[in-house]
C-alpha cells in the first residue's frame, strides 16, 4: 500500500501554547513504517500558510494539517477547497471554534492520534464578499472585538474577555437591512453572525444547530437587549441554549446579504477586516475534505 503524504503547517504565534515539541510529536505518530511520509513547515508571515498549502495540494499531498487557531485553519483550508487534499486540524489557538465544533481533542497528542486514524468527510464553507470562512463570519459587535483582539498584542481567552468587557458598555447596536434567500427585513442588531459551524470558539455556541455538512448557513441576529439580560444571554451562549433567547432570531439559508448605513468591520473566522456598506454571504456545499470523525454539529 502506498504511503500517505501528509504535511504539517505550524503557526508559531497562534494561541499561547508552547509549540517547540511538535516536530518530535509528529515523528511519534507519522513515520514511514506506519504508512506516512510527513513534511513539517513553520510559517513566517501572514498568508504563508495559504501559499504552502497550495503548494502541497498541487503536489498531490493527501492531507495538510493546520497547527494553530481558526485563523491558521482558514488560511490552510482556503487553499484546499475544490482539491483532493484533506484538511487536518491540531488546535492550539485562542478559540479553536471549528475544531471544537468537530469535537477534535484540544490535546495536541490526541488530535494527532485522531488524524492518523480518522476518516475523511466532505464539508461546506462560506463566502463573505468572496472571502472564504469555515466556522463563522459576522458584522457588528463580534467583528469589532475581532479587530480589538488582533490589535491587543497578546493572545488567549483572558485578552479576548478583556476586550469584550472594555467595549460592551459603550457599543451601540446598528440598523441593518438583512436579506435571507431573497427576503429583506429591517433589524436593529447587536450583531449578525453567519454560521457554518456552531460556535465562535471557547465553546461559545452562537448557532447550536449549525452543521458543516447540511448545505445551509445559520444566520443569527442578536437584537438590542436590556443590560440586565446580559448574564442570561451569556449563560445561554455557553450552554448551547442561545436559540431559546427572546432576542435571538436564526434563519437557515443558502445565501444572505446585509446592508448598513456605513462601511465597517467584519470578521472571517475571527480574523478582522473592513468592508463597505453591502455584505454578501453564500454557502459552497461539499467542497472541502476534512479529517475527523465528525462533521456534524
Amino acid at each position: 500500500m502506498a504511503a500517505t503524504n501528509i504535511a504539517f503547517i505550524l503557526n508559531p504565534v497562534s494561541g499561547a501554547k508552547q509549540k517547540r515539541n511538535f516536530p518530535l510529536l509528529i515523528r511519534r505518530f507519522f513515520t514511514y513504517d506506519k504508512g506516512f511520509r510527513a513534511t513539517f513547515y513553520r510559517t513566517r508571515a501572514a498568508g504563508d500558510a495559504t501559499a504552502m498549502a497550495k503548494k502541497f495540494a498541487a503536489e498531490d499531498y493527501d492531507i495538510v494539517v493546520a497547527i494553530g487557531g481558526d485563523g491558521t485553519v482558514n488560511e490552510v483550508a482556503q487553499a484546499l477547497v475544490n482539491t483532493s487534499t484533506a484538511l487536518g486540524i491540531v488546535p492550539v489557538g485562542s478559540g479553536n471554534g471549528l475544531a471544537r465544533h468537530l469535537h477534535i481533542p484540544m490535546s495536541p497528542c490526541k488530535a494527532l492520534a485522531r488524524i492518523a486514524t480518522a476518516k475523511v468527510r466532505w464539508a461546506d464553507y462560506g463566502l463573505m464578499n468572496g472571502i472564504p470562512f469555515f466556522c463563522t463570519a459576522g458584522v457588528g459587535f463580534d467583528a469589532l472585538i475581532g479587530n480589538k483582539f488582533a490589535q491587543a498584542g497578546y493572545r488567549g481567552l483572558a485578552t479576548y474577555m478583556q476586550q469584550i468587557l472594555r467595549e460592551f458598555v459603550s457599543y451601540k447596536p446598528e440598523e441593518y437591512n438583512l436579506t435571507v434567500d431573497g427576503k429583506t427585513m429591517r433589524r436593529k442588531a447587536f450583531l449578525i453572525t453567519f454560521a457554518n459551524a456552531s460556535q465562535w470558539g471557547n465553546n461559545a455556541c452562537i448557532a447550536p444547530a449549525a452543521s458543516v455538512s447540511d448545505g445551509l448557513l445559520d444566520v443569527v441576529a442578536l437584537s438590542e437587549f436590556p443590560l440586565y439580560c446580559t448574564p442570561n444571554i451569556g449563560l445561554r451562549l455557553f450552554t448551547r441554549q442561545i436559540d431559546r433567547c427572546r432576542y435571538i432570531e436564526i434563519f437557515r439559508c443558502r445565501s444572505a446579504a446585509v446592508d448598513r448605513a456605513h462601511s465597517g468591520y467584519v470578521h472571517y473566522d475571527g480574523e478582522p477586516s473592513q468592508t463597505g456598506k453591502h455584505v454578501e454571504v453564500k454557502l459552497v456545499q461539499g467542497a472541502l475534505k476534512i479529517v475527523g470523525e465528525r462533521c456534524e454539529a
